[in-house]
């Protein structure tokens, strides 16, 4: 089984890649850090995985397009994608210019759909698309620039699961709460220099706040591993939101 991650070189796609090595050989895409991503890709094969960094702009279509070719005819085929590339650039929605709203977009959003536009002709009959979301989706956490990418990601997963699960793709999307990332340390020190309504209140149903990056992996591992899941937002948020 061969799986492209996006946003692979550090956080939460690092951890699915490392994690998914165990039993599957691995595409590790990445943007602009190419060390990191060799060093995911070292990891990786220690793991007895065929594995390779594959470099492109989520935002470019043309380039997305090529990747998944590149990447199918390099496994020999594709049997999962998992849409984790993304970025958070929080700020007031009166401050927030209009490049600024569109990169987060392009990234979080428009990135994913390229990504399952190039891979669903790879995936049929059995392949999985596996959108990394965020509780921001649903909760209108963060900014707005993040939180409308999340849930136009929600729209996508379902309106793909819909129209490809007849022809056995599965398409499906991971909510995380915090999740200890860089990314995440971005988040939180804006919504503390904002004193974000609720913030200190919203909380999760368990002793920590935050869950390791490995926890949303073995989610991920175990959406792919089922058969009969589809259309689904599956929530890793430590009870901070119930649905």
């Amino acid at each position: 089984m061969a799986v492209l991650v996006t946003g692979a070189s550090r956080g939460i796609g690092k951890a699915v890649a490392l994690r998914l090595a165990e039993q599957h050989d691995v595409a590790v895409n990445y943007r602009d850090s190419a060390d990191a991503a060799d060093e995911v890709v070292r990891r990786a094969e220690e793991k007895g995985a065929t594995v390779e960094a594959v470099r492109a702009d989520v935002r470019d279509s043309e380039a997305v397009a090529n990747m998944v070719d590149d990447v199918a005819r390099t496994f020999d085929g594709l049997d999962a994608v998992v849409n984790n590339a993304g970025i958070v650039r929080p700020d007031r929605a009166t401050d927030i210019g209009d490049e600024q709203w569109q990169n987060v977009l392009d990234t979080n959003l428009t990135g994913a759909f390229y990504v399952a536009r190039a891979a669903v002709p790879h995936l049929t009959p059995d392949g999985d698309v596996v959108n990394i979301s965020s509780i921001g989706g649903t909760g209108g956490t963060v900014d707005a620039s993040y939180a409308a990418s999340k849930a136009g990601l929600h729209g996508l997963t379902r309106a793909l699961a819909r129209e490809f699960g007849s022809e056995g793709v599965q398409v499906n999307a991971i909510a995380p709460g915090p999740v200890e990332t860089e990314l995440n340390d971005d988040i939180v020190s804006y919504l503390e220099s904002v004193d974000f309504r609720g913030h200190e209140n919203v909380d999760t149903h368990l002793p920590t706040y935050a869950c390791d990056p490995d926890e949303v992996a073995h989610t991920v591992e175990y959406v792919l591993e089922n058969d009969f899941l589809q259309g689904e937002i599956v929530n890793v948020n430590g009870g901070m939101q119930f649905r």
